[in-house]
């Protein structure tokens, strides 16, 4: 069987199956090299079967970044601590997707953050994935923005604009994960330790909270 999602585990019955297929054949393949062939090969798996849960490709992207996305939700909330500051530093290190966390147990491999671009990249040409991923960056910006609420509930953040933060961290992570799928240089050292003067300086009360490295 192709390699799993990182953080989903073994699949638990056919259409799971081709959830995971269809990410290792993108990985091999790219968005352009994916067919709905390569997929079933993938799962061992006849097009038959594949057309019993899928009406064709572009059904099948849809369903998996729908997956995808939401399992990768579930994960992170599930990890989430309760104490904000503690909370806030696992979201930073999450979608930073830095080699040397281990913060959902998974791997964050070159191959599934280009991956993801592949496919966001689709969604600029597909109001349907478009509307997906807009629904899971706002699901995020809202958890992301309780916490900072929270921080500030509790008097471990300043009174800020909990809303602004969290677009502003988001929208600094999404463009460092498109420079380090597309260039040949990885500057999450240098934007890790911007992102952590901003939330020592503009966030944090006390201005010491540390990170994770």
């Amino acid at each position: 069987m192709a390699d799993e999602i990182p953080f989903l585990g073994e699949p638990s019955d056919s259409r799971e199956a081709i959830m995971h297929a269809t990410y290792a054949a993108l990985t091999k393949h790219g968005y352009a090299g994916l067919s709905i062939q390569r997929i079933a090969d993938e799962a061992d798996l006849s097009k038959s079967t594949f057309y019993h849960h899928f009406d064709d490709k572009d059904d099948l992207l849809r369903a998996f970044v729908d997956f995808v996305l939401e399992a990768f939700g579930q994960a992170l909330s599930a990890r989430t601590s309760d104490d904000p500051v503690e909370a806030l530093w696992t979201y930073v290190d999450l979608l930073l997707a830095s080699d040397e966390i281990d913060v959902l147990d998974i791997d964050l491999s070159d191959d599934l953050l280009e991956s993801y671009v592949e496919l966001r990249a689709q969604a600029v040409h597909d109001d349907e994935l478009k509307e997906r991923f807009a629904r899971r960056d706002e699901a995020i910006r809202e958890q992301l923005a309780d916490v900072v609420r929270e921080g500030i509930d509790r008097g471990a953040f300043r009174e800020v604009d909990a809303e602004a933060a969290a677009t502003f961290i988001l929208t600094v992570n999404g463009g460092h994960l498109i420079h380090r799928t597309t260039s040949a240089q990885d500057d999450t050292d240098v934007v890790r330790s911007q992102l952590e003067a901003y939330v020592r300086g503009h966030l944090l009360v006390d201005g010491d909270g540390e990170g994770h490295s």
